[in-house]
């Protein structure tokens, strides 16, 4: 068995290399892991800490692959194991940095890398999980709808209806109730969705053309100015912004 680590290669290795790092085997969120043990000359020794401190300086420079979505800097692993295992230019992590003990003339080296390509699908699995996206245990949302405001459609995250301002009982100076204020019924829609950067912006537009005219009987007028909070989430493993939006309309009488 021998194993290539970027241009490094180790010919006496002492244990078999190949297996898997595990998050939540029953759904399928493992990667390939190689744990190298062999024995290197010190010249060796000295190549393959070169090769982790090249990778190392420029990874430590990488977005977030959480965010990102890109597995960045990597090192190719090749090799072969028992029963005609063969692994070619595989883009790899380290996920443990070398370390060796002196064996007389030679060192007995350790250093472990995972697939990258497939340690990435797995983080970005338990981010979506973690956001909601991917069930597996997570807090459900109800469904309340959408609502479409100025050509935008909002996919609403709370009840939208309520009601403004209603009648209210009095007491007279002789101790009997009175109504006061309004008998009729005023319909509110408190609403909050969510939408993205372009609908976010229609909004403002709609808002700032909608307050300058007339509403008419029946429309929907603006009683409060639009807000709005982003926050990046994964959908289907794809880093998207999301905006949710805010704002309180009255049904003109």
């Amino acid at each position: 068995m021998s194993v290539t680590i970027g241009s490094v290669t180790l010919n006496t290795l002492t244990a078999q290399p190949f297996g898997y790092d595990e998050s939540d085997t029953s759904r399928g969120q493992t990667a390939r892991r190689f744990a190298i043990s062999g024995l290197v000359s010190p010249s060796e020794w000295l190549d393959l800490l070169d090769e982790y401190d090249n990778w190392r300086n420029s990874r430590i420079d990488d977005e977030d692959p959480a965010i990102s979505a890109v597995i960045g800097t990597t090192v190719n692993f090749s090799g072969t194991g028992p029963g005609s295992q063969s692994w070619s230019s595989v883009q790899c992590w380290f996920t443990a940095a070398p370390s060796a003990e002196q064996r007389g003339a030679w060192l007995a080296v350790n250093v472990e890398l995972v697939s990258a390509v497939e340690a990435l699908q797995v983080l970005l699995k338990q981010q979506e999980a973690e956001t909601g996206g991917g069930g597996g245990g997570s807090t459900l949302t109800p469904d309340f709808g959408t609502f479409v405001i100025g050509g935008t459609t909002l996919t609403l995250t709370k009840p939208p209806d309520s009601y403004g301002a209603g009648p209210a009982l009095d007491l007279t100076i002789g101790g009997t109730h009175y109504v006061s204020g309004t008998l009729t019924v005023v319909i509110n829609k408190d609403i909050e969705g969510t939408t993205n950067l372009t609908g976010w912006n229609n909004i403002k537009s709609w808002y700032e053309a909608t307050i300058t005219t007339t509403p008419s009987s029946g429309s929907y007028f603006p009683v409060s100015v639009p807000s709005a909070t982003a926050e990046r989430v994964l959908i289907d493993g794809t880093p998207t912004d999301i905006y949710t939006v805010s704002v309180v309309l009255v049904q003109v009488i």
